[in-house]
C-alpha cells in the first residue's frame, strides 16, 4: 500500500469518525419499548423494500 491510499484511508476513517453522531433512525422515546409500528416504520425508513417485511419469519 503507497502513501497515498494510506492517506485515502485515513482521511475516510477521520470522515466516519466525524460524522458517527448521524442517526439514519429518529428516536422516538426515551423510555420504554418501542411499539410496533415504530419499529415497522424504522426498518422501512432503512430498508425501503416492500418485501422486507412479509419475506421474514
Amino acid at each position: 500500500m503507497d502513501k497515498e491510499e494510506k492517506k485515502k484511508k485515513t482521511e475516510q476513517k477521520d470522515e466516519l469518525m466525524e460524522n458517527d453522531r448521524c442517526y439514519p433512525v429518529e428516536q422516538v422515546s426515551n423510555t420504554g419499548e418501542p411499539t410496533k409500528k415504530e419499529v415497522k416504520a424504522a426498518v422501512k425508513e432503512l430498508n425501503p423494500d416492500l418485501n422486507s417485511l412479509g419475506s421474514r419469519g
